[in-house]
C-alpha cells in the first residue's frame, strides 16, 4: 500500500481489487491530486486504525500509523477481510462487526465532502424503499410482492402472468470457498413445484416488464451517463443482461427525455446519494421503467465500450469545490 501523507485531498476507502477505483486513482494522481486508498479487506488483521477525539470535538484519523486529513471522502465499498485459519467463526464475526463499527464511525467523523455518505449508502441498498421513493418521484415501477410465503407467491404469479425473481438485497454468496453470484430469472414450472423451498428467505417477485433494450444510467453529482444495453439479441441475457458478461453485448449511448432525467434527479436528491448506477427498461412502446440503483456500482466497461468519461467525472467531482 503506498504511504500516507498528514494532508490529502482525497481518502478511497475501497478494496484492493477493484479497477475503478484504480482508474479514479490513476486520474486523480495524473491531476495531481494527493489521494490516500484505503483497502477495507486489510482490516483489522493486517493494518491497523486509530481515530482519536480532542479539543472541541475534533477528530483525528490514523491509518497504519499515519494521519489522514482528507477534505474529500469517496466511499467506494467495503470488503470484509478473510478469516484467520485458526479462529473461531463466532469470534471472528465478533471482531467483524466490531472492526466495521469502528471503520465506518471513525469514517463519518470526520468533516468532509461524501460520495457516498456511509449512512445514504446503508438506506439506498434496501430494494424496497428505493421503489417507494421512485414511485414518489412518479416513475414507473413493476407489480412487486416481496415475500417467503409460497402461497403469496403463487397468487402474485397468477396475477402477473410472466414473474421474476431476485434477491431482496445482494446476489452475491460464498460456499466453500468459492463465490456465487444469483442472477434475475425467470419464474419457471419447476420454481412453482418447489415453492415451499422459499420459505427459507423473502425474496423479490415482480411482473415481466416487456424489454426493447436495458438501460444503465451512471449518476456522478447531476451529471448523468445513459447507455442502451441491447440484452435482447442474445437469449441468455433476456431477463438478465449480466448473465452474458457486461462487455459482450452491444451497447450504444442514450438521449432521456427531460421529464425522465427530471424524476431521476428527484431519486437521486431523496436517496441521498451523490453517485449511483440506475437500471430501467425501456418497454417496445418506448416507456422507462424504474428497476433499481445501485450506490456502488460498477461503470468502467461503459468507458471502454462508449468512451463516456464516467472515470474523469468522479474525479472531477472529487477534486472539485
Amino acid at each position: 500500500m503506498a504511504a500516507i501523507s498528514d494532508d490529502m485531498d482525497v481518502l478511497i476507502v475501497s478494496t484492493a481489487v477493484d479497477a475503478a477505483t484504480d482508474e479514479v486513482v490513476r486520474i486523480l494522481s495524473e491531476r495531481g491530486a494527493q489521494v490516500a486508498r484505503l483497502n477495507t479487506e486489510e482490516l483489522p488483521f493486517d493494518a491497523s486504525l486509530s481515530v482519536d477525539f480532542h479539543g472541541e470535538w475534533a477528530t483525528t484519523l490514523q491509518y497504519q500509523g499515519k494521519c489522514i486529513a482528507a477534505s474529500t471522502i469517496w466511499y467506494r465499498r467495503i470488503r470484509a477481510p478473510q478469516k484467520p485459519e485458526a479462529m473461531d467463526p463466532g469470534i471472528y464475526d465478533f471482531c467483524l462487526r466490531e472492526n466495521r463499527a469502528a471503520l465506518l464511525g471513525g469514517l463519518m467523523a470526520q468533516s468532509a465532502r461524501w460520495l457516498n455518505h456511509p449512512a445514504a449508502v446503508w438506506e439506498a441498498e434496501f430494494k424496497p424503499f428505493q421503489l417507494r421513493i421512485a414511485k414518489e418521484v412518479g416513475l414507473p415501477i413493476p407489480r412487486t410482492l416481496i415475500s417467503n410465503d409460497p402461497d403469496a407467491i403463487a397468487r402474485a404469479h397468477a396475477h402477473f402472468g410472466r414473474t421474476i425473481v431476485k434477491p431482496a438485497r445482494s446476489g452475491h454468496f460464498w460456499r466453500e470457498g468459492e463465490e456465487y453470484a444469483i442472477f434475475t430469472s425467470l419464474l419457471t414450472d419447476e420454481h412453482l413445484d418447489a415453492l415451499s423451498d422459499a420459505k427459507w428467505t423473502p425474496s423479490i417477485y415482480q411482473e415481466l416488464i416487456p424489454k426493447d433494450v436495458d438501460v444503465r444510467v451512471t449518476w456522478v453529482g447531476g451529471r448523468i451517463f445513459a447507455a442502451a444495453i441491447h440484452s435482447q439479441t442474445d437469449p441468455l441475457a433476456v431477463v438478465d443482461w449480466r448473465k452474458t458478461g457486461n462487455a459482450a453485448l452491444p451497447h450504444s449511448r442514450l438521449e432521456l427525455p427531460q421529464p425522465l432525467l427530471d424524476k431521476l434527479h428527484q431519486l437521486m436528491i431523496r436517496l441521498g446519494l451523490a453517485f449511483g448506477c440506475i437500471d430501467l427498461v425501456r418497454t417496445p412502446s418506448g416507456e422507462y421503467v424504474f428497476l433499481e440503483v445501485n450506490p456502488s456500482g460498477q461503470w468502467l466497461w461503459l468507458d471502454d465500450q462508449l468512451g463516456l468519461g464516467i472515470s474523469s467525472a468522479v474525479a472531477d467531482w472529487l477534486i472539485g469545490p
